[in-house]
């Protein structure tokens, strides 16, 4: 070989080998990515709680605490510490628990609905609601807190019925219903029409469900917006160190004698104002 020939081959040689180590460089840059283990973000959907490794799918809850109302004096204090307590004693007892705060009317009606789609044959179904309530017609009413009331009629009309929600709520199939009502307040809306709170009217239960609310029927919590909330206090008392199912415990509460039920009623609960 020429003294010529031998730098060109050994330069050849370099070139050849540049471009084979740069395509290799390459291909791995392509490849790195797929070597290393993919992390995803997972946004939860805002109105889903946590669930625990002790949750279960038939057992769901559904938490409304309005607790800001534009017409109200102030806040409801003891309906937002009422319905954290309740969440955590519920989802420590395997719910699956459902918060929505200050719903309007829209976003009631709405967390029904999920509440229906999560309930199932055989399943345990909780509504609690915190805030104010009004009687009409001998239906009590959920208020929203974007709720225009200046007559009775506006009850029906912006409101929402304890009554209705659980005939919605028979149609899952659900073995046991539960409503715990929380909304015997004097609100601002009844003296718009009204003399005197009424206080909620008398909810029926049937053989599947359960209905536990602050005060007796016609009866109004005089303590209301204060600290603590007695009636969940109370019934968190009572659910926390049992081991029996939280349906168990709340069917022989909602069975208890007469008198019984007036010592375990809110405290502060009085009776119907009389006309001034």
């Amino acid at each position: 070989m020429s003294r010529t020939a031998l730098p060109r081959a050994l330069m050849a040689t370099a070139v050849l080998f540049g471009l084979v180590s740069t395509g290799f460089a390459s291909i791995a840059l392509v490849k790195a990515p797929h070597s290393f283990p993919s992390h995803r973000a997972v946004m939860a959907k805002p109105h889903a709680a946590n669930r625990s490794a002790t949750a279960r799918s038939d057992h769901v809850a559904l938490l409304i605490a309005n607790s800001n109302y534009p017409d109200a004096d102030g806040p409801l204090p003891d309906v937002a510490a009422g319905a954290d307590l309740l969440a955590n004693v519920l989802h420590s007892h395997g719910f699956v628990v459902d918060v929505v705060r200050d719903a309007t009317h829209a976003g009631i009606t709405q967390a029904v609905d999920r509440l229906k789609a999560e309930a199932g044959p055989g399943s345990v179904v909780l509504v609690y609601f915190g805030g104010f309530g009004v009687q009409s017609r001998g239906q009590n009413y959920m208020i929203p807190v974007d709720a225009k009331i200046w007559a009775e009629r506006d009850v029906r009309r912006d409101g929402v019925s304890v009554e209705e929600t659980l005939s919605e709520l028979s149609s899952s199939g659900a073995r046991k219903r539960i409503a715990m009502v929380d909304a015997s307040r004097r609100n601002p809306y009844e003296r718009r029409f009204r003399e005197y709170s009424h206080g909620l009217a008398p909810i029926a239960e049937d053989g599947n469900s359960i209905v536990i609310a602050s005060t007796p029927p016609e009866q109004v919590a005089e303590d209301a917006g204060t600290l603590p909330n007695r009636f969940v206090n109370d019934l968190a008392a009572k659910i926390s160190p049992s081991s029996l199912p939280v349906e168990e415990i709340l069917a022989a509460r909602a069975a208890a004698s007469p008198g019984d039920r007036r010592e375990q009623e809110h405290s502060g609960a009085g009776q119907k104002e009389e006309n001034s």
